[in-house]
Parts: C-alpha cells; sequence; structure tokens
C-alpha cells in the first residue's frame, strides 16, 4: 500500500502540471485527476476506509479507459508514448486489489 500511495501522490502531482502548463482546466479532469487521487492517497496514508476505495477507483477508472481505448482504436494504441502510463495503470490498480491489500485494508483502517 505505501508503494501505492506513493504512486497515486505522483499520479496527482503529473496531472497538476498537465493542467498547468497543458491549458484547460475542466472539473472532471480536476476530479477525476488530481483531487480523487489526492484524497485516496491521503486517506490510505491515515488508515481510512474511504482513502482505500477512492484509491481504489482513482485506479480503476483510468484502467476501465484504457480497456475502452483498446476495443476501440486497438492494441497498437497502447504503445509509444503511452506505454509507461499503461504500465503505471495496471500496476496501481493491481497493488490496490491484491489480496493481501485487501485484507489489511479490511482490518486496519477505520
Amino acid at each position: 500500500l505505501q508503494i501505492g500511495v506513493l504512486l497515486l501522490y505522483l499520479n496527482a502531482a503529473l496531472a497538476i502540471l498537465a493542467v498547468l502548463f497543458g491549458g484547460g482546466l475542466s472539473i472532471p479532469i480536476l476530479l477525476l485527476d488530481i483531487l480523487l487521487p489526492l484524497g485516496g492517497a491521503y486517506g490510505v496514508a491515515n488508515s481510512r476506509k474511504y482513502g482505500y476505495y477512492a484509491a481504489v477507483v482513482a485506479t480503476g477508472i483510468p484502467l476501465l479507459l484504457l480497456i475502452y481505448l483498446v476495443f476501440t482504436a486497438g492494441l497498437s494504441s497502447l504503445f509509444g508514448a503511452q506505454l509507461l502510463n499503461v504500465v503505471l495503470t495496471v500496476v496501481m490498480f493491481a497493488l490496490f486489489i491484491h489480496p493481501q491489500s485487501r485484507l489489511y485494508a479490511k482490518t486496519w483502517f477505520h
């Protein structure tokens, strides 16, 4: 879970940089890419159940979008500049839904 928290904070920081240097700020982008990972990482770091659930949602939504991208644009759309993004998305989701992570959150989180 510690690595997952670190990756969520890193993902939110990169999203903030993308919003600052990339242009417009829309509410869905703000919520999905910045606030949800920050809330999830903060909650997991402080042993809160809402944080664990927010972290799972914050990592699951981009994974679902990647799966949708594969079905609409083909497998070749995942390679190239987005390969690191794909790998990090899958790794973050796997870290939070791993059975040991779920058991730890179920046992110790308030």
